[in-house]
């Protein structure tokens, strides 16, 4: 298994505290907003939505951090936004695997990649990402979403 290194990158994102189960509602309308205050900012999309999820600890039925983050292209404008922040992701450290088809199977891909890493001894952070690569709500089997586990 092969660790990678993403490059430190601008985007616009927001933090919400939320669990699993209560995800969809904590959220709103975050993952469409983002998009749209980029463009009326003159802000250039330039990637894939991340999702960042961070727990304090292991147990991912407790409530966790989740920042929704939009990589952008600047061109030198200034933004300003009550509800979303410009800033620099750092360097990411980790491993990955793609995961092909419904999100509703998503569990499948994050326990072969887990699995992958404890045969491997590979240590994971606090946080993973997922990056929405293509987002197909009418056929979800088309969907491609990254995976990223963050490593010590």
């Amino acid at each position: 298994m092969k660790t990678t290194k993403a490059p430190e990158m601008t985007v616009l994102s927001r933090v919400v505290r939320t669990s699993l189960e209560d995800l969809m509602k904590n959220i709103e309308d975050f993952p469409k907003e983002i998009v749209q205050e980029a463009v009326n900012a003159g802000l250039h999309p330039s990637g894939p939505q991340y999702w960042i999820y961070k727990w304090e600890t292991c147990v991912t039925l407790e409530e966790f951090e989740l920042k929704i983050c939009l990589p952008v292209a600047t061109f030198g404008n200034e933004f300003s936004s009550d509800k979303f922040k410009l800033e620099k992701l750092e360097e990411y450290q980790h491993v990955k695997k793609t995961h092909l088809g419904s999100w509703e199977n998503l569990k499948d891909s994050y326990e072969a990649l887990t699995e992958e890493m404890k045969a491997e001894n590979i240590v994971p952070g606090q946080s993973c990402r997922e990056l929405y690569i293509n987002c197909d709500f009418d056929k979800p089997e088309n969907n491609i979403t990254e995976i990223q586990f963050q490593v010590n």
